[in-house]
């Protein structure tokens, strides 16, 4: 529990630093809140900040400490690089903070934003917003105890988010989710990538293995021609399939004959297995459901941080959540560097070092190496 806010009764006066891509949505969305004030934005860029001010009917600010002194909280939606800093001066002046995922660059810097929030007693919430999503919400609310989990990621390029890799770009989404569900230790972790644009990482997979037992295999590409956003979690008690664009889940549940493993199918006469293969549908209870909730998962968010600062009530993902997710993706990190493409120590190895092509694959490839 944090210290609550005095005039609880008020509207929240909120501030918002970095209003780009995804800070003017913030804005957009944080400026018809309920019980919130949108005093201002602030922006690097003057021009922009001024514009989002405009349609929000805010000031406009260019340096986010001028905007610190006038609001009961704030919103950090900055590139990734400028989260400590940005997030560092908000908690040390004493304010609620909600720093966009990841928290940071490193598990250094957001360990000392989480004590920071500790001292100055107040909220420090990350922006995993896959958590507020009605379909994820529905998998964890059922009894499935995940043994197995694999998760898929992948966006079309934007040239956006460049200053991190992939992993701490897209896979960071569901390393937070597989966390979630499985708060034990990971033990292991064997992960590869590639920069296939220069930089950092642009594909990524990983296996990651639990204290627990369970195994979860993520993947994740942000220069997909095809996007994908879906999770498939399987247990004893069955599979819950989760498309996290389209808010579905399935939820499949074997039989007690399956379950109990009363089946053998390799104790059965030939018509015997012709007899369960025609009848195996119905050992297999499907439901499919389109999730839905009244507001869309970035208004949740933004609610759930202006309750968690007025009251002091711990928000959905904390600072510790975010620090927990980005310590793993450095494990992640580490293991790509480390990983041996052709199995040899003097061979290539990292996310640069890709073995030479042998040849294209399609005549496509062939008319452009010509």
């Amino acid at each position: 529990m944090h210290k609550q806010l005095k005039n609880s009764g008020e509207p929240l006066r909120l501030g918002i630093v970095g209003v780009g891509h995804l800070g003017k949505e913030h804005a957009r969305i944080a400026s018809g809140l309920s019980g919130v004030k949108l005093v201002g934005v602030a922006d690097p860029n003057r021009a922009q900040a001024e514009a989002v001010a405009a349609k929000c009917n805010c000031e406009g600010f260019e340096n986010p400490s001028e905007l610190m002194d006038l609001v009961d909280a704030v919103v950090v939606v900055t590139p990734t690089r400028f989260h400590h800093a940005v997030a560092m001066e908000s908690l040390k002046r004493g304010l609620p903070t909600l720093v966009e995922k990841p928290i940071t660059p490193t598990a250094r810097e957001a360990r000392e934003l989480e004590q920071a929030a500790e001292l100055a007693g107040v909220c420090l919430q990350v922006g995993h917003i896959e958590r507020f999503n009605p379909a994820y919400e529905a998998a964890r609310q059922t009894s499935l105890v995940p043994r197995y989990i694999r998760a898929e990621r992948a966006g079309k390029f934007t040239g956006r988010s460049l200053d991190v890799g992939v992993v701490l770009d897209l896979m960071i989404h569901d390393l937070d989710l597989v966390l979630d569900w499985d708060p034990s230790e990971v033990v292991s972790v064997e992960a590869f990538g590639a920069a296939i644009l220069g930089g950092h990482e642009d594909i990524a997979q990983a296996r990651l293995r639990f204290q627990s037992g369970l195994i979860a295999d993520i993947s994740s590409c942000r220069m997909s021609p095809i996007p994908a956003r879906q999770m498939v979690a399987m247990g004893s008690e069955g599979v819950v399939k989760i498309d996290f664009a389209g808010k579905k889940v399935e939820l499949i549940q074997p039989s007690q004959a399956l379950a109990s493993g009363m089946i053998d199918a390799t104790r059965m006469t030939p018509l015997a297995l012709q007899a369960l293969q025609q009848e195996m549908a119905g050992h297999l209870e499907q439901t499919d459901k389109t999730c839905e909730s009244q507001h869309d998962q970035l208004t949740r968010e933004l609610m759930d941080f202006a309750q968690a600062a007025r009251t002091g009530k711990s928000p959905r993902v904390t600072g510790t959540d975010g620090r927990r997710v980005v310590e793993l993706a450095e494990r992640i990190l580490e293991a790509m560097a480390a990983h041996r493409w052709t199995g040899r120590v003097d061979g290539p190895h990292g996310i640069k070092g890709l073995p030479a092509p042998r040849g294209p694959l399609v005549a496509s490839a062939r008319r452009v190496a010509a």
